[in-house]
């Protein structure tokens, strides 16, 4: 059951990378900044004992690699996007930029 919830998620956030591309990614990536801003300000009145210093810590670590991992996605999404880029305009590219490409065979 948790394969297919999972599989469910990730072919939604496959739809929405697929008709939203970039805002998506930025809408999430906001967000995440929003939600660790927020958690740091609200960090001393959640400290008050070890426990809350500890939980605070650790969903702090783990939005800190959600964010990471949404930054990698973005940097993922324009590298391919460049490359489209890239490949259709090839036929329009100065000589000079295909030699150093014949250079690696």
């Amino acid at each position: 059951m948790l394969r297919e919830i999972t599989a469910a998620f990730y072919t939604l956030d496959q739809w929405l990378q697929e008709k939203l591309g970039r805002p998506y990614n930025l809408i999430l990536g906001i967000g995440l900044v929003g939600e660790i801003t927020h958690r740091l300000s609200e960090a001393p009145k959640a400290v008050t004992s070890m426990h809350g210093l500890i939980g605070s810590a650790l969903v702090l670590v783990m939005e800190v690699a959600l964010l990471i991992h949404q930054i990698g996605a973005l940097s993922h999404h324009l590298g391919r996007r460049g490359a489209g880029r890239r490949r259709r305009g090839e036929g329009e590219e100065a000589p000079a930029e295909a030699a150093p490409a014949s250079e690696h065979h």
